[in-house]
């Protein structure tokens, strides 16, 4: 044997050594080169505290770094793996998986310079985090609504049409009555309640206008001061306190009203255009709850002649009882376009 290959013998028994047990890492001179092998690689540091580091690096060793710390339970900070290693093969480990709640253990740095470059340490497994709750799904967007349409009180309704009084006045005495029957009795006594016409005269010289109310008894009450036709012009409304209205001679009750209603009369004149013609709006009571009747629609408005009993709903009707119509030919329609 040369002299060479006894010293390619010494050369492979380090070599071998470096990947046996620790034990077998012992000096050999050679007469090539002197070659120091690394001590075996340290173990890290325990299990950390509450926020423990992994141990720190082995240098050498058939496993480079140290292996890292296991986090502590609890949330702690995840355990740092070891180090760059030595000259060994592999890199050191990871710190383990962190503990519940903590954070991901750190890798080991890469393995330090050897034949073969080292493998860097795994990272440690982060810690479990809490289930979250599903986000909800986001509604879908309404479509925008429409506006809804202004309430009124009563039965109010809205329309381009109006109900049209027609009275032939030819003595002091004629008059008519066009009612509203309420669906249940109203208190119109609180102070301030008022009831009011919207009116257009057509044709009116002589005569007047005026708003009424009747309890269930039938007691009738109006204003003692009663507008004439003559000094209305043009669409105007006109308001009563019913409230105000001394009802001592009438002995109609204010919080039993059971009728509403209009009014034309041929006193104290003694000529009248003939026939005299009103057009109405509508007639609304300032009560609690407010009332509303509007006669824009065709259905609002009664056109029955010989009615002497209230109608089943709130339309305006031609009370033609013997006190109440005496103006013979009057008659109550429905216009669809107001004046």
């Amino acid at each position: 044997m040369s002299a060479r290959s006894g010293s390619t013998r010494k050369q492979t028994f380090v070599v071998l050594c470096v990947f046996a047990a620790p034990a077998c890492a012992v000096a050999i001179e050679d007469p090539v080169a002197n070659v120091e092998i690394a001590p075996t690689a340290g173990l890290g540091g325990a299990l950390s505290g509450a926020a423990g580091l992994g141990g720190s690096a082995g240098v050498g060793g058939a496993l480079g770094g140290g292996t890292g710390g296991t986090s502590g339970t609890g949330g702690g900070s995840a355990g740092r793996g070891g180090t760059s290693a030595g000259m060994g093969t592999t890199g050191g480990a990871g710190g383990s998986v962190s503990g519940t709640g903590g954070g991901a253990g750190v890798g080991g740095a890469s393995a330090g310079t050897s034949a073969l470059g080292g493998k860097g340490g795994k990272g440690g497994a982060g810690g479990t985090s809490g289930t979250s709750g599903a986000s909800g799904k986001g509604g879908t967007s309404g479509t925008s609504g429409k506006g809804g349409a202004g309430g009124s009180g009563g039965t109010g309704t809205v329309g381009d049409g109006c109900a049209e009084l027609s009275v032939p006045l030819n003595a002091a005495n004629d008059k008519a009555h066009f009612t509203i029957s309420l669906t249940g009795a109203a208190d119109l006594s609180d102070p301030g309640t008022t009831i009011s016409l919207r009116i257009y005269v057509e044709a009116g010289t002589g005569g007047r206008i005026f708003a009424y109310a009747q309890d269930s008894e039938f007691d009738f009450l109006a204003p003692a001061t009663r507008p004439l036709l003559a000094d209305q012009s043009g669409w105007v409304t006109l308001t009563w306190n019913i409230a105000a209205e001394p009802a001592a001679m009438s002995g109609m009750s204010k919080a039993n009203v059971t009728r509403i209603g209009i009014e034309i009369q041929a006193a104290p004149s003694m000529t009248w255009s003939n026939p005299t013609v009103v057009y109405v709006d509508s007639i609304t009571v300032d009560s609690t709850p407010a009332l509303s009747f509007g006669f824009g629609m065709r259905s609002t408005v009664s056109t029955a002649m010989n009615q002497t009993t209230d109608p089943t709903g709130t339309t305006l009707w031609l009370n033609a009882g013997s006190t109440d119509t005496t103006a013979t030919g009057t008659t109550l329609g429905w216009v669809d376009s107001c004046p």
